[in-house]
């Protein structure tokens, strides 16, 4: 004989089962979201992503920023490779399909402590953050070109690295950083929420505190957009 279950007992077990259901739900769409994450490419040094990082009204925004290995730094950071846009280095598929998984696209502008001999600072100063400008367009000009399909791309410029003391080599001031927008809230502010995914993340990489504090346009409480 088979036994029926009482009207609260079967609804306890209605319930608890779901619950299970919502459970597994959510693990099953986290792990198929992580699953459909495209690897590192070959081209990224460093692959960090940051979910859920807020603005100031509490909205969220998350992002995976890329900053390009050595090679492809002194491939991009040359400046005629850089200003005349000719000599792009090809992507591969597994950066193709990085950049085309991205709701937003923000190239990084930045350049060097360097300023002209006979150039003085605040003129030079100038010189180069227009110079940081110019590879943000020229960045984003490359990675437009490996995308299949529509998708905005911003352009940052970070500006000119504060002067050291030191002599030294300073071609890894010349960032080359791609930062990838993977999903917002509507109308989340994307200037405050990456400043907080960088704020974040600075311990475990300590690039976006340079960003952030060693160059002239990243110090202050609002980014620098290109237009």
């Amino acid at each position: 004989m088979t036994r029926s279950i009482a009207g609260p007992a079967r609804w306890l077990l209605t319930a608890a089962w779901l619950s299970a259901g919502a459970g597994l739900a959510g693990v099953t769409a986290t792990d198929l979201r992580a699953r459909l994450t495209p690897p590192t490419p070959p081209e990224v040094a460093t692959d960090v992503t940051v979910r859920n990082a807020v603005d100031h009204e509490g909205r969220r925004a998350s992002f995976r920023i890329l900053l390009f290995t050595d090679e492809f730094r002194w491939r991009l950071n040359s400046y005629d490779t850089i200003e005349d846009g000719a000599t792009f280095p090809g992507f591969t598929d597994e950066m193709k399909a990085v950049l085309n998984s991205a709701q937003e696209i923000i190239c990084v502008g930045a350049s060097s402590q360097e300023i002209p001999a006979g150039v003085g600072f605040k003129a030079g100063r100038a010189q180069e953050e227009w110079r940081a400008a110019k590879r943000a367009e020229r960045i984003a000009l490359w990675v437009r070109q490996a995308l299949s399909k529509p998708i905005p791309v911003r352009k940052l410029n970070i500006g000119h690295h504060t002067p050291t003391r030191t002599a030294r080599d300073t071609s890894d001031q010349r960032r080359v950083v791609v930062i990838l927008v993977l999903d917002h809230d509507e109308g989340a502010n994307l200037d405050e929420s990456l400043r907080a995914a960088m704020e974040e993340e600075s311990r475990r990489a300590p690039i976006f505190d340079s960003l952030l504090t060693d160059y002239s346009l990243g110090a202050g409480e609002r980014f620098t957009w290109v237009p």
